[in-house]
């Protein structure tokens, strides 16, 4: 990471937002024509090019490798980041249906040997990115915040419709969205007469974070840690709002490294018995 990209560098609030939440977007500044020509470009694509989609449209490292880009996934990741061999364009046509909800991380085991998954770390992170405006009825992405952390979902989950919590990414052209590899998310139908471009990449952590790799103020800690227990993305049982904020506290801590939280086991439950519903 260059001089230049240290001033991309994610805050402390803006982890702690994908942390809670499970994604983050970034708009890099290109030249008024560059999307549409990128746009362009796919649509000449006699066939779906797969992991050689950068090949067939070279101008995608450019996305990639933006200073904004690089900046959030040093974040993320650290700076010594890798790129995976995997990368997928999807090509959303008109008429498409809306998909199954899903993770991309195919359930892998969750080990601590560092082998596998963890639910509370950041090892691999989407990169989508779409060249063109995406509207309501375009076939927009769809995610429910703060699924990444509770990797125990019912596959049931997959089956299901609408979710009261969802966020639906209608966004700018040339926007890209991060999400935490381990989120529940969906393509939804499109019904426009327009074709929706999503091209996805995947990036991976390559060592455990020593110190924070992003713009850190540890006056802010007190803060942070109280945004951790008490900002909501989607709605959960009560049952499991102790579970899901020891989760953040300690995906914090692994980002962190030497600047980890203080974070104490509370009971939240001790104390006056709930007065009965007159």
């Amino acid at each position: 990471m260059t001089s230049s990209e240290t001033g991309y560098l994610l805050n402390d609030d803006q982890v702690a937002d994908f942390i809670i939440n499970g994604y983050h977007i970034v708009k890099p500044s290109f030249s008024k024509n560059f999307h549409s020509d990128v746009y362009t470009a796919l649509e000449g694509l006699p066939t779906n090019p797969g992991d050689a989609v950068n090949d067939a449209v070279p101008a995608l490292d450019q996305i990639y490798t933006h200073p904004s880009v690089v900046g959030a996934l040093s974040s993320l990741l650290g700076s010594d980041y890798t790129m995976a061999e995997h990368r997928h364009c999807h090509r959303n046509h008109p008429g498409t249906r809306s998909q199954m909800w899903h993770q991309d991380n195919l359930n892998i085991p969750m080990l601590e040997d560092g082998h596998g998954r963890v639910p509370d770390h950041v090892r691999s992170v989407l990169v989508m990115y779409y060249p063109q405006n995406v509207e309501a009825n375009m076939g927009p992405t769809a995610l429910i915040p703060g699924s990444h952390l509770f990797t125990s979902a019912p596959d049931r989950n997959a089956s299901q419709g609408n979710f009261r919590d969802q966020i639906i990414a209608t966004v700018d052209a040339g926007s890209l969205l991060i999400l935490h590899y381990d989120i529940w998310h969906a393509g939804t139908a499109n019904t426009s007469d327009k074709v929706r471009y999503m091209v996805k990449y995947l990036f991976e952590r390559s060592t455990e974070s020593e110190d924070p790799s992003w713009d850190h103020d540890s006056s802010q800690d007190t803060r942070i840690l109280d945004r951790l227990e008490k900002d909501e993305a989607a709605a959960l049982q009560r049952s499991l709002v102790s579970k899901r904020n020891y989760l953040r506290t300690k995906m914090w801590n692994n980002l962190a490294g030497s600047a980890r939280l203080e974070y104490e086991y509370r009971d939240k439950w001790a104390g006056a018995w709930p007065q009965p519903v007159k």
